[in-house]
């Protein structure tokens, strides 16, 4: 009796299998790798699989380049595979086999080819696990929208939203200051050692992409601060490649003959073994000639001349171990730097400066787990020479004599990265793993020679005198050590969920930091059309060394006199910077995120973000005794800065060419400390609170290409519109008027149009191109006289005129 119901039980048992055994039979699962075309894995490649019955299965590559399918109907499906800055690789037919399936993908970087650049499909599809706040710029984009200066990529990164640049050329990423963005080069730190910023230069043309990331970053960036900005660029492939843009040079007839703004550029790259080592070569020379209508001719031209080379190699020792190297060099050399309309000749530097970073990654599987180990090493220097020792002289609406400050400063940086991505793992739903280290040390030194400062009356009579004492060399260095763990959770199609914690120690400071960060997305449809992404997270600040070193530096000593400029009732008064000696915490920020895509039919992608930012312990300077002049500014990290924002944009593409971009932000950038005493440039007065000198509370860009039908031109074209920007009010002693950055710029707005056309010539391919700049012919000043004691108060000079460039670029074989 017993058998017998063991056997019913077990017959039952197999009707109630063989369904299942038999949709198993009928199923089956992909596992597939994603490699560009010289064998380095691709992250986050988007892969579609439709069958021959309309039935799409989405899913994305991890950070190894793999990516999994399972419980495929068997049968014949079409693919697709796409990621923004790759070509479209399409197969129409790929029969799916019951059981394992395996499946090998090429995807090959955009390059031109003859009359056209490809836009790759994936670019205006919404990425389903990528949960950060992200814009991007491809190649095409940097080098061809015309921004005012399309020469230099610093200044073509302003057609990014959240990039802004201030009057003195700086790049202001999400209402951040310079320093406190992450900038990376093909995966290694390469803001300057000197104080953060962005001042690397390479050829604008081997710019694969640049990418920001305002929120929701994850936690493998170690100095994140208030934002990351990553730059990529190409190593090579099997295929010989030779480009030139602006051989031939200009010639500038303003102020007699001389060499024109000219920026020759030259790309070099190819196999030095095929299907092994390529490399990627990239050399560009800048050379700039300014004429400043407001200043006496013979004394109104600035002339500055600099190069630059970027190396890349990649070597696959096997299919699994690929050596990846970067070598970059820049040389600068400026006469007359800091000529405009209210500082003549005479204050001006001659600049020099140099720069040499190198980089070696090593990125190898073992099994399905992919290790990336890399090392970089980093030496600039900047010297400013004065154009004499005559006293620096602060006039009411001028400056005049010489710059007060020769100056020699040193940078150097070395870092060490590791991060471990595993092959995802499977429990309610996927994991993907990573793990890493970041190891940093950088060193700052410096040497000045000072001279007198004299701030005088309009009738030429002495107010106050400055001069400096003490040693002028100060040193420091620091070390920066981390670890982070981070999970990207897939648990379903309609939620992903990215957790990550960082750990972070600071020598200078002493303290270690946790990091935790965490965002969301959550797709309320099948079909990957809409993404709201939600995100919060703790961001380690990086440390300006320059600021910091103030406390090693000279003392100021400031005399001031009677109505006659002969007697001094006041001083000689020390003024000097001092270091807290309770200590100082590590500046932080916590950054909180909202976003919404949305894909409307098939070209169109809207995006709305709203940004939330605050800093925390930031360092600044505080007089201690505001009422009097002189006294001690100590270091203290009481600093508070605040950006809030809004930002909603859209994308078309009209077709294989033709797109459009237009985005407008709301926001608003405050400190509680917003002045920034240092040698030379003292406020005796209180910290305020107030916007930043780079606010810009509104702020519309729109930027776009098509071609036409009229001799086959390209049109493209730039718009930039936005709040002017803050300054400050003072006194006939130099001193703060009323509260800082309380007036503002007029508003700025600028319009750039540019016509292309490529034709052939010899068998080559050649492209010749025409750029307004300011077809407004809007004066969008850059400089003020600032001194109310002044007559001309609040006039306004400076910016950029209307101009007519001209670019001819060798494209390749035809």
């Amino acid at each position: 009796m017993l058998s017998l119901r063991s056997l019913f039980v077990f017959s039952l048992f197999l009707m109630l299998l063989a369904p299942a055994i038999a949709l198993a039979a009928q199923t089956g699962d992909c596992v597939g790798m994603v490699r560009d075309e010289n064998g380095a894995p691709v992250a986050s490649a988007q892969i579609k699989f439709e069958s021959s019955a309309g039935q799409s299965f989405r899913t994305e590559t991890d950070g190894a380049g793999r990516f999994t399918l399972r419980h495929l109907p068997a049968g014949d499906y079409s693919i697709a595979a796409g990621k923004p800055g790759f070509f479209l690789l399409t197969i129409p037919n790929f029969a799916l086999h019951p059981g394992p399936n395996d499946l090998a993908l090429t995807l090959n970087h955009v390059q031109e080819l003859h009359e056209k650049i490809l836009v790759t499909a994936s670019e205006n599809q919404i990425d389903p696990l990528d949960t950060a706040q992200r814009s991007t710029l491809t190649g095409p984009n940097i080098r061809d929208i015309p921004t005012p200066n399309s020469h230099v990529l610093q200044q073509s990164l302003i057609a990014l939203p959240e990039v802004v640049q201030d009057n003195y050329n700086n790049l202001h990423v999400a209402g951040a200051r310079s320093g406190e963005t992450e900038f990376f080069l093909d995966g290694f730190e390469i803001g300057d050692t000197l104080n953060g910023a962005l001042t690397a230069r390479f050829n604008v043309d081997a710019a694969r992409a640049a990418n920001v990331q305002a929120g929701r970053v994850g936690a493998g960036y170690a100095h994140s601060g208030a934002s990351i900005l990553s730059l990529e660029t190409p190593e090579g492939d099997d295929r010989w490649r030779f480009g030139a843009t602006n051989p031939l040079p200009g010639i500038n007839v303003r102020e007699g003959v001389h060499l024109g703004n000219w920026y020759p550029r030259f790309t070099f790259s190819g196999p030095i073994r095929r299907g092994r080592l390529w490399f990627a070569d990239a050399v560009s020379l800048q050379h700039t000639f300014a004429v400043v209508k407001e200043q006496p001719a013979g004394a109104n031209t600035a002339e500055g001349w600099a190069g630059d080379n970027l190396l890349r190699l990649q070597y696959n020792l096997s299919p699994r171990h690929i050596l990846h190297a970067t070598f970059l060099y820049n040389r600068a050399h400026s006469e007359n730097l800091g000529l405009d309309a209210l500082n003549p000749l005479s204050t001006t530097v001659t600049a020099d400066q140099r720069r040499g970073f190198a980089a070696l990654q090593d990125q190898f599987r073992l099994r399905d787990t992919l290790f990336e180990l890399g090392i970089a090493g980093d030496n600039g220097t900047l010297d400013y020479t004065p154009q004499g020792a005559q006293p620096f002289v602060l006039l009411l609406d001028r400056t005049g004599g010489n710059y007060f400050q020769l100056l020699h400063q040193r940078g150097r940086r070395l870092q060490a990265v590791g991060t471990v991505t595993a092959a995802s793992r499977h429990w309610l739903g996927t994991h993907q793993l990573s793990a890493g280290f970041n190891v940093t040390g950088v060193r700052y030194s410096q040497s000045a020679q000072r001279g007198e400062i004299q701030a005088l009356r309009a009738d030429g009579t002495l107010v106050r005198q400055t001069t400096f004492a003490g040693q002028a060399n100060p040193a420091l260095s620091n070390t920066q050590a981390g670890v982070f763990a981070q999970d990207l959770w897939t648990i379903s199609k309609h939620f992903v969920l990215q957790t990550g914690l960082r750990g972070d120690w600071d020598r200078f400071t002493g303290s270690a930091m946790a990091g935790p960060r965490v965002s969301g997305n959550f797709l309320p449809f099948s079909d990957a059309r809409s993404k709201l992404s939600l995100g919060w997270g703790i961001y380690n600040a990086p440390l300006n060394l320059a600021q910091i070193a103030q406390v090693l530096d000279q003392q100021q000593l400031d005399s001031f006199y009677d109505p006659t400029g002969t007697l001094v009732v006041l001083g000689p008064v020390a003024s000097r910077f001092v270091l807290s000696p309770s200590g100082l915490q590590q500046p932080r920020f916590t950054i909180s995120s909202a976003g919404w895509q949305q894909q409307i039919a098939s070209g169109t992608l809207l995006d709305f973000e709203l940004l939330a930012r605050n800093g925390y312990h930031g360092f600044a300077f505080a007089d201690q005794q505001p009422a009097q002049p002189g006294g001690i500014f100590l270091l203290q990290d009481h600093r508070k800065d605040r950006y809030r924002s809004a930002t909603v944009s859209v994308r078309h593409v009209f077709s294989e060419n033709a797109n459009l971009f237009a985005a407008y932000t709301r926001s608003r950038a405050r400190s509680n400390e917003v002045l920034s005493p240092a040698l030379g440039s003292i406020f005796y007065a209180p910290q305020q609170s107030g916007p930043v000198a780079w606010d810009a509370p509104n702020r519309f860009l729109a930027w776009g290409q098509t071609p036409t039908h009229i001799w086959a031109v390209e049109l493209s074209g730039f718009f930039e519109y936005r709040t002017g920007f803050p300054f400050s009010a003072v006194n006939l002693q130099q001193q703060l008027v009323g509260t800082p950055n309380s007036l503002r710029f007029p508003a700025y707005a600028s319009l750039n149009l540019a016509i292309e056309r490529k034709f052939a010539f010899r068998g080559y391919l050649w492209a010749v191109r025409v750029e307004s700049v300011d077809i407004l012919g809007r004066q969008n000043p850059d400089t003020v006289i600032n001194n109310v004691d002044a007559p001309t108060f609040g006039t306004f000079a400076g910016g950029q005129d209307r101009a007519f460039t001209l670019r001819l670029r060798f494209v390749g074989r035809k």
